[in-house]
């Protein structure tokens, strides 16, 4: 039998979307500022159209990184995996507050779980130590990395477990291991790189089969567990009832954690840090901002 299939809530996907934009017009506002505060004003008629079209080239590029190579993917991880394994595309998650975390593919079986980055570039690409090149004409420049990137895909996702309670054995980076998947490209080379990277599906598909034979680190009740948590992940808002939940540094460095809501929601959100393992201050109330509930991070 194939893999099964769990998929993410399609209305909490879209407040997730939902959230992602309310970030990135956040982001937009303050460059804005920035530019008035630091720019002359005789020279911002110039900076500004620049500014705007490099955020809206960098958003545009994150947007369609994967476009058109998922789907093919996909049929080769349902259809080649075996039923002990579960695939979860476009997996989107919230570990921090408005830090989000979107993975094209979550492959969660026995020996672990996968992260998979899937990139549909098509062309000659070059990876060494994490930094990546493409050809153009007869010269290699410069592209963004994918295994960076998955990386920090890697951080969040282990933030997100930790905060989540599920019973898992040991440290996240026994089970939790990043992949890039190669579509669409015609040459690809990738050497002493963070994680493996995969030139087709098929290929990866065998490379997790044998890992499958070489050990077994989660029972068939934590894959559906871990499953059954991604199905229903949920923005931090939601998922602890309260308004607003924003991380902030203080003048004096100190990273402090804001809840606009009830103290006792409050109070649940500083839980999910000490479920973490981090270090945190007493929850107090905010007293210049009424509603607010603060506490800090060490």
């Amino acid at each position: 039998m194939p893999a099964r299939i769990v998929k993410q809530n399609r209305e909490i996907k879209e407040l997730f979307r939902a959230k992602i934009r309310e970030k990135v017009e956040r982001e937009r506002k303050e460059m804005h500022e920035r530019i008035d505060e630091e720019v002359p004003s005789w020279f911002r008629w110039a900076v500004r159209p620049l500014a705007e079209w490099r955020f809206n080239a960098v958003r545009a590029r994150d947007k369609a990184k994967g476009e058109g190579g998922e789907d093919n993917a996909f049929l080769h991880f349902w259809l080649l995996l075996p039923n002990s394994w579960v695939v979860v595309n476009d997996a989107v998650v919230e570990p921090e507050p408005d830090e989000f975390v979107q993975i094209d593919h979550v492959l969660i079986g026995p020996p672990g779980m996968f992260l998979v980055e899937t990139k549909a570039w098509e062309g000659a690409f070059l990876g060494y130590k994490d930094n990546w090149k493409r050809k153009e004409g007869n010269s290699w420049v410069r592209c963004e990395s994918p295994t960076k990137q998955n990386l920090r895909h890697k951080r969040l996702f282990a933030e997100w477990l930790k905060g989540s309670k599920l019973c898992l054995p040991g440290d996240s980076g026994e089970y939790v291991f990043p992949v890039v998947l190669f579509t669409r490209c015609r040459w690809l080379k990738a050497e002493d790189c963070s994680m493996p990277v995969f030139r087709g599906g098929a290929e990866l598909v065998g490379y997790l089969r044998r890992c499958a034979k070489e050990k077994t680190v989660l029972s068939s009740d934590q894959i559906d567990a871990v499953a059954r948590a991604l199905a229903d992940a949920r923005p931090l808002c939601m998922q602890f009832g309260v308004e607003r939940i924003e991380k902030v540094e203080t003048k004096k460095g100190k990273k402090c954690v804001r809840v606009l809501g009830q103290g006792e929601k409050a109070e649940l959100v500083r839980g999910m840090y000490t479920a973490r393992g981090r270090e945190v201050s007493k929850l107090f109330a905010d007293k210049r901002e009424s509603g607010w509930w603060c506490f800090y991070l060490d």
